[in-house]
């Protein structure tokens, strides 16, 4: 039997012949990510239905061949919240998992209850206990003991077992093709994260005006490469209030740069760097600085419509058996009245009008908007206690 710490490129291969010859296989990441520009890659679990394995990242010289087999089209990876194990395959093959099945979602949309951490899940499914006494362990630390291997372990152990009973169950609710459409649309999201203008997410941007929303691209850009460089959380090298400061204040010369508080201490060697920023961003010509976001002035009755389409969200949640949480947020509902009501239904349909979350609530959402149908209390006693009536 191959040992359980994998450490040399040799047996790595082996296991990733063996994981392409599994076809399906339990995954999972350690990582540290307070001190690194992105997470730093500690640990990768694996396990099959004949053998488990960690593997130490810090000793193999490629891990291309584990990418490749999470990012084709043949392997099925199953995990628990993948959020960060979808964005370690983005970075690392430069492509997106293709079948990935992500647990705790599927246990979402069989029961009310998500997110639902590993431990409870693996409870719930197949009433085990496993161990949690290592969650804020360093996995960057060398050597690993025997006991951070058995947890890391056991974060793979029953995957494959909850995926073969949740498969079942969701088929016979006929909900498996919502969870593969829920799979895919998670980790277009997650895709999503780092693309578009991230700069116009730092707190406060949307109040400058749009010659310092340039400053603030220069600033952010210049930020955002010294970080890689680093290889240090953004936010160290320059804080995002010191952004809007700077775009404010449009220093012109070197010591205006660090003339205000937070500026003097670890900005210095910097200085030179930060005020070329400036002046590149002042420079530009004005078509060429970013466009002013048209800001949607809600109207009054939105929030209003929101919270009576919330009950009756619940409500419908309730009666398919489902979280509302996996279902829509408030944001959610907020958009849905939006686009339905006084956008004129025009561009793409919210998220609550597309796949299987228009069959559980959107005609009853769109019609209680449109006047045709009414919610009243039909029992009491009843987890699902609304009724909607349908006028003819």
């Amino acid at each position: 039997m191959p040992g359980r710490l994998i450490t040399t490129q040799s047996a790595f291969d082996e296991l990733c012949d063996h994981l392409a010859e599994s076809g399906i296989v339990a995954f999972d990441t350690e990582f540290v990510s307070e001190s690194y520009y992105r997470p730093r890659l500690c640990l990768l679990q694996f396990a099959t239905k004949e053998r488990k394995a960690v593997v130490d990242p810090f000793e193999i010289k490629s891990l291309d061949r584990w990418w490749d087999l999470f990012s084709d089209d043949e392997t099925t990876i199953v995990a628990h919240g993948a959020r960060e194990e979808v964005r370690f395959c983005l970075h690392f093959a430069q492509a997106p998992p293709r079948k990935l099945v992500d647990v705790q979602v599927a246990e979402g949309l069989l029961s009310r209850g998500f997110p639902l951490s590993y431990k409870a899940l693996v409870q719930r499914v197949v009433n085990q206990r496993v161990d949690s006494h290592e969650t804020r362990t360093d996995w960057a630390r060398r050597p690993l003991t025997s006991r951070q291997i058995d947890y890391a372990l056991e974060d793979v152990e029953h995957l494959l077992t909850i995926w073969e009973m949740q498969q079942k169950s969701l088929k016979k609710c006929n909900r498996l093709d919502w969870a593969w459409d829920e799979f895919e649309r998670r980790t277009a999201v997650y895709a999503a994260e780092d693309d578009g203008e991230r700069w116009r997410k730092v707190s406060g941007v949307h109040k400058l005006s749009r010659r310092e929303m340039a400053i603030v691209r220069e600033l952010y850009e210049w930020r955002d490469q010294q970080a890689q460089t680093r290889n240090k959380p953004a936010r160290t090298v320059l804080r995002d209030d010191l952004l809007i400061d700077l775009a404010r204040r449009k220093p012109s010369k070197l010591p205006e740069v660090t003339a205000t508080r937070g500026m003097q201490r670890g900005h210095k060697r910097d200085a030179e760097q930060l005020l070329a920023c400036v002046l590149r961003a002042l420079e530009l010509p004005d078509g060429e600085c970013p466009q002013k976001l048209d800001k949607h002035r809600a109207e009054p009755q939105e929030d209003v419509l929101a919270k009576l389409l919330g009950i009756a969200l619940a409500d419908r949640c309730a009666e398919f058996g489902l979280s509302q949480s996996i279902v829509g947020s408030m944001s959610d509902l907020q958009d849905l009245v939006r686009w339905h009501a006084f956008e004129g239904r025009q561009g793409t349909p919210p998220v609550l009008l597309q796949g299987w979350r228009a069959e559980v609530c959107g005609n009853v959402l769109t019609d209680l908007l449109d006047g045709r149908v009414t919610m009243r209390v039909a029992d009491v006693h009843q987890e699902a206690p609304l009724t909607f009536d349908r006028f003819e």
